[in-house]
């Protein structure tokens, strides 16, 4: 009762049909990732949809800033339980998904070492330095590059920390005090992840602008919208936007500039702006669709909150499939590219579910740990920490140490 009485104003804009609109986009991108890669450990890539997985970093980054400033407009909750809220929900998979990264790493080479070649078995120390650093997101500030094991995607975690500590600073401090926070937190970030932050902002900045007109009646405006953004990214995909964009002059200046860490590319911001453009066109005319059932909306917020997991646990399930392929002597085949497909995802979907639960475990704790006047704070009562969708931002990176070019 205390979250709808909250929120009341802000969820006008978060309506039944665009909350299951977003969920599915969310699985949706997670999905396009999955089918990019294992299309690529399987060397049968899907038509369309399995030769594009990039696509999913701009959808995750939009819906990442949209969740974001709807978790954080009303009643406001200190900085405190802000942070509460997101650590809870990035290590409920992100600590998982370290242990499972080190355990399958291991023992799949181990068992074939050829299938992760030319990775190399890591010693202990490079372990618990590199799980440390990625615990902490500091991963990919700066000039660092860590991965961990075979776990190329968790360097977007790093990118959505900081995106939201800089926000942290922007919504809870004023004055002065404001600029000298968000200044200190992007000098620690790094120009490789600022320079990103834009397409993050797309989100926050749709959010406000839905909320604002939430009343207005444009239904037309909004299927002209949902078209567009639809034809635009089906072409970006299927005439290789990437490439394009890559050999234009305003990509060369960002090229050169990989020496401070820099690996992004100014195409990122056009597909977040159709990303943008199609969720604004959908909840412009989402009154013209019925409202889901509770057992649909239950059936895809349930799909849906598999899709932080699909996306950080596949990469070391995948390697670790293909190592018991080799010791099985199944090197290729129709059989093969079935395992590679099939097993990683039902894995890490089943693992998914297991690790929903303990973002509640982690806030409790935190909440223990760090709000020990929690009485004073809440005028008697715990503060509420608002549930929002499990968001991560699944940047595909292959294992040749490069990420993908949206």
């Amino acid at each position: 009762m205390e979250n709808k009485a909250t929120f009341s104003h802000s969820s006008n804009v978060l309506q039944p049909n665009l909350s299951v609109y977003l969920d599915l986009l969310r699985y949706f991108a997670a999905l396009m990732v999955y089918l990019f890669h294992a299309g690529h450990f399987s060397h049968y890539k899907l038509p369309f949809f399995g030769t594009y997985g990039g696509l999913g970093v701009a959808v995750f980054f939009v819906l990442s800033g949209f969740v974001i400033a709807f978790s954080s407009t009303g009643k406001r909750r200190d900085i405190v339980d802000y942070f509460i809220a997101r650590f809870a929900r990035l290590w409920s998979v992100a600590l998982p998904a370290i242990l499972l990264t080190l355990v399958l790493d291991t023992v799949g080479q181990w068992l074939a070492l050829s299938a992760y070649a030319p990775m190399q078995p890591y010693p202990a120390y490079k372990w618990i330095a590199a799980s440390g650093i990625t615990a902490l997101f500091l991963n990919e500030i700066w000039f660092l590059d860590i991965w961990l094991g075979t776990n190329g995607p968790f360097w977007s975690l790093s990118y959505e920390f900081w995106y939201y500590a800089i926000f942290a600073t922007l919504i809870y401090f004023r004055g002065w005090q404001r600029v000298a926070m968000a200044g200190l937190v992007m000098c620690i970030a790094g120009p490789g992840i600022i320079i990103a932050f834009p397409v993050w902002l797309l989100g926050v900045g749709l959010f406000h602008l839905l909320r604002k007109h939430v009343s207005a009646d444009r239904t037309r405006l909004g299927l002209g919208a949902l078209l567009v953004s639809i034809v635009c990214l089906t072409l970006y995909v299927m005439m290789g936007g990437s490439k394009i964009f890559t050999a234009l002059p305003i990509a060369y200046p960002l090229a050169n500039l990989k020496s401070w860490g820099i690996n992004f590319w100014p195409q990122s911001y056009v597909v977040g702006f159709l990303i943008a453009l199609n969720i604004y066109g959908f909840a412009r005319m989402q009154r013209v669709f019925r409202s889901p059932s509770e057992s649909t909306v239950r059936l895809v917020r349930t799909t849906a909150e598999t899709s932080f997991g699909l996306y950080l646990f596949h990469y070391p399930l995948m390697y670790f499939c293909k190592a018991l392929l080799a010791v099985a002597q199944v090197p290729q085949g129709m059989f093969y590219v079935l395992a590679i497909y099939i097993a990683p995802f039902v894995a890490a979907t089943w693992l998914s579910l297991k690790c929903e639960p303990l973002k509640f475990v982690l806030s409790r704790i935190l909440k223990t740990l760090l709000k020990k006047d929690k009485a004073q704070s809440a005028h008697g009562k715990d503060v509420p920490i608002v549930p929002d969708y499990p968001m991560a931002a699944p940047l595909a990176t292959s294992d040749h140490e490069r990420r993908l070019d949206i």
